[in-house]
Order: C-alpha cells, then structure tokens, then sequence
C-alpha cells in the first residue's frame, strides 16, 4: 500500500513537471496611439473571472508579444487588455523592457495593488498611479474596469489595439 502511494506521488509529480497545464498560443499584437506606434508600454491581458494576468511590452514599432511567466504564448480565452505607458520615479536609469525593469513595475504593481484595491488597474483620477507614477496613455486604458479592449486568444492574426488620445 504504502509503494503504491509513493508510486502514485512519483507519476504526479513527473506530470507536473513535465507542464500538463493548459496549451499555451503565441499571440502577438500591435499598440497605436491615433494611429502611431507606441514603444515602452505594457500590455496585460485579465482572465475573465479576473484571476489570471499574462503581459506584453511594445517595442520601437508597437509590437508586442504576450508571455506567461518565461513561456512565450498565453492559454486560449477571452481576455479584458489594458495598456499604460508610465513613467515611475527611480526608473530613469533601468532599461525599459530589461529585467530589471520588469521586476521593479511588478514589484510597484504588487505593492499598488496591497495599498489600494484594484491595484495597478485603478490609477487614481489625477492622472497618476501613486507617488511618482505618471500615466502617457488615456487612463480609460490602464483599468480594466474602465478599458473598452478585449481580446479572444486565439485571435485570426495579430491583436491590434487602437487607443484614441480622446475616447
């Protein structure tokens, strides 16, 4: 009995590791701001029921590409996107889009989202997310209570994200 629980852990385990979640698709995409490519912005997509939170960053050209956790690709299912582009106080000096970097906005996004419920999704109405936080995008885009994008993964082609300067 007790070979056939250990059995049974060893299987599990190996099963877990070897990625048995869910398939991932690559889903790639493009931001415009009235029709002009936006570099250095994070996309993020929100699972429906709001547990699940996959991010991109643009480059030079807009394009982005959505990741979950190092895995390049996100699992199938309709998504609310929010896009922001800020500037954070002490980040000057990290490269946008470097590790670094990406840990510092998840790290502010961690502890926004302690201090206010909604967290990085509900920058406050002045325009900033908080204490050294300035928004480049409409706001209407960085919540996803207030955001009009969504995206269905898989998708017939890239995700083209049109933000308006005035919505």
């Amino acid at each position: 009995m007790f070979r056939r629980g250990c059995s049974a852990l060893v299987i599990a385990s190996a099963l877990l590791l070897t990625g048995c979640g869910p398939s991932l698709v690559k889903t790639e995409g493009v931001v415009k701001l009235d029709g002009q490519p936006v570099e250095g912005a994070d996309v993020v997509f929100v699972s429906d029921d709001g547990v699940k939170i996959y991010s991109g960053y643009t480059d030079a050209a807009g394009k982005f590409t959505m990741r979950s956790g190092d895995k390049v690709g996100i699992p199938a299912g309709t998504y609310k996107v929010t896009v922001q582009k800020t500037k954070v106080a002490g980040l000057e000096s990290t490269a946008p889009g470097g590790a670094d970097y990406l840990k510092q906005m998840q790290k502010e996004t961690k502890d926004l989202a302690k201090s206010k419920p909604g967290g990085a999704f509900m920058p406050s109405p002045q325009g900033t997310g908080g204490p050294g936080i300035k928004s480049e995008l409409p706001l209407l885009y960085a919540a996803v209570t207030t955001t009009p994008l969504t995206a269905k993964v898989p998708s017939n082609g890239p995700v083209v994200l049109d933000l308006k300067s005035k919505p």
